[in-house]
């Protein structure tokens, strides 16, 4: 390990940007160039730090304050580009710029709050930035100024401060059992057996809340996900939910705790996550929230938001999933955890396309109700086949990066019946993203779809992240499902599963742990 500022770089650049910009600029293109220099650099560094450190890692100022290895580097870079792009999506989304300096202070604290959750091995500084988020992202809500969003935003804060308490109980008690809040295998040596379960169930369930895995990610996830403003749905669910995630598995993976008991709660969990939030994404796309519940408006609807908000609780299962066989099996840990980096990498920018372009097409026709919304048709441009991408992907299918997560779960090393569960649930994704396409695509629009006309050609700014992420969905995903094939780029495939195996042990310690038989 290396003494460094560079760990520094990303997390102070988007405070100062989000500062700066509107401190400097009253227009909204004033704030969103001086932003995306803030941003630039902050991407710029860490993938600086992502190409060099290799299997090592750079701390500040100390190992025990902020840490990037391979596998934070990874996960902050995807939270550094969706946060820039969010950035730009922001400014035509934020027709009135009144709110929009406001808007991007936090925003760029929700997401530097991300970076530095991330990149620690510390749960004093996982935890208060956690927090911190947490508080951002709750105030983001309603920056709809609906008053459902204020009560999805009520939601989001009760149910986070429940987790938050559970988590705490467990910092206290790894303080006062090993004297330390570090996230270090030689601190947890000399616990008992059953305290080290104990302590690894309390942390999981805290988190858990905060994941938003089944049941305690209905009661807040598709409110919360659905009112807030398009940007922060898509960093909510791409990034937020995903970095809650990859503390559990840090935290676990540190601990190692051995337990069958603690690692079939934690498949159990997982498994009913997927197939319910599944389930009530076919159901929401199709019969409305009358059916699918949890809804905070005080009308019914079928909305296209709530849609993939459900599914956001069905995707985050796949991460318990993975980690509960990690604790079952663990000769096999650092390959569910390659399984959890590119699951991480596949829902985040999956799910943040989709928000980005249902984002679109409800700022074009000013309607979130597919029961409204009708005959779309070439209005939605490359937006209607990006749309199908991201679907696409969530639901498993080769030439996107949703393969990675196929050949996770068709390895030996996965049972049937979880084989078997994901791919039901993949199969509702598939299902949810067609029929809902159909439901904006074609038709007659209703009466009240006003301003379905005015909009063509505009909103270009909302169409981009979508392209963008599309593209990377599309490449990647076509380069690793033929070269897993042997088909072609298999030079290439090799270099990222060798580089990606590397990076899993550095989740739970903070360089590789070298010869690991993977």
């Amino acid at each position: 390990m290396e003494n460094s500022i560079l760990p520094l770089v990303a997390p102070l650049a988007l405070l100062v940007g989000g500062i700066l910009a509107p401190l400097v600029s009253k227009g909204g293109k004033g704030m969103l160039s001086i932003l995306s220099v803030f941003f630039i650099a902050a991407i710029g560094a860490n993938t600086f730090m992502l190409l060099t450190v290799g299997e090592g890692a750079l701390y500040y100022p100390a190992p025990a304050g902020i840490v990037i290895n391979a596998s934070s580097a990874f996960v902050i870079e995807l939270a550094l580009i969706l946060g820039f792009l969010g950035a730009v999506y922001s400014l035509q989304y934020f027709v009135d710029s009144t709110h929009l300096g406001a808007f991007y202070t936090l925003y760029c604290i929700f997401v530097a709050s991300l970076v530095v959750m991330a990149s620690s091995f510390n749960m004093l500084i996982i935890y208060t930035c956690f927090e911190a988020s947490t508080i951002a992202g709750g105030i983001l809500i309603l920056f709809t100024r609906r008053t459902s969003a204020t009560k999805a935003a009520v939601r989001f804060f009760i149910m986070s401060v429940i987790g938050a308490l559970i988590i705490l109980v467990g910092i206290l008690y790894q303080n006062y059992a090993t004297g330390a809040f570090m996230l270090s295998a030689s601190a947890f040596e000399s616990l008992a057996a059953s305290d080290l379960v104990l302590l690894a169930a309390i942390y999981s369930i805290g988190f858990s809340i905060k994941v938003g895995v089944f049941p305690f990610g209905l009661l807040w996830l598709p409110s919360a996900h659905s009112e807030a403003p398009t940007p922060v749905s898509a960093i909510l669910s791409g990034v937020m939910v995903q970095m809650a995630a990859f503390a559990v598995a840090r935290i676990v993976g540190v601990m190692a705790p051995q337990s069958a008991t603690l690692a079939y709660l934690l498949i159990g969990m997982g498994a009913l996550s997927v197939i319910v939030g599944a389930s009530l994404a076919a159901v929401e796309a199709t019969a409305g929230s009358k059916w699918s519940r949890f809804h905070v408006g005080a009308v019914n609807i079928r909305g296209i938001k709530r849609i993939w908000a459900f599914s956001t609780s069905s995707e985050v299962g796949v991460f318990y999933i993975l980690i509960g066989l990690g604790i079952l099996e663990p000769a096999l840990l650092p390959v569910f955890f390659v399984g959890i980096l590119l699951h991480f990498l596949n829902h985040g920018l999956a799910k943040a396309l989709l928000f980005f372009d249902s984002g679109f097409i409800i700022e074009t026709s000013r309607v979130a109700d597919l029961s409204v919304l009708k005959g779309m048709g070439r209005k939605l441009g490359p937006n209607g086949m990006t749309y199908l991408v991201g679907g696409f992907s969530l639901a498993l299918i080769p030439g996107t990066l949703g393969y990675t997560t196929f050949r996770e779960f068709t390895s030996p090393n996965v049972s049937i019946y979880l084989t078997a569960t994901v791919f039901a649930a993949a199969a509702l994704i598939f299902f949810s993203t067609v029929y809902s396409l159909r439901c904006f695509a074609s038709g007659k629009p209703k009466a009240k779809v006003e301003y379905l006309g005015t909009q063509e050609g505009g909103h270009a700014l909302l169409r981009l992240p979508g392209i963008v992420i599309a593209v990377c969905i599309l490449v990647l995903g076509i380069i690793i499902t033929l070269g897993a094939n042997n088909i072609a780029f298999q030079g290439t495939f090799m270099q990222i599963e060798e580089w990606l195996e590397m990076a899993a042990t550095t989740i739970f310690h903070e360089t590789a742990v070298l010869g690991v038989g993977l």
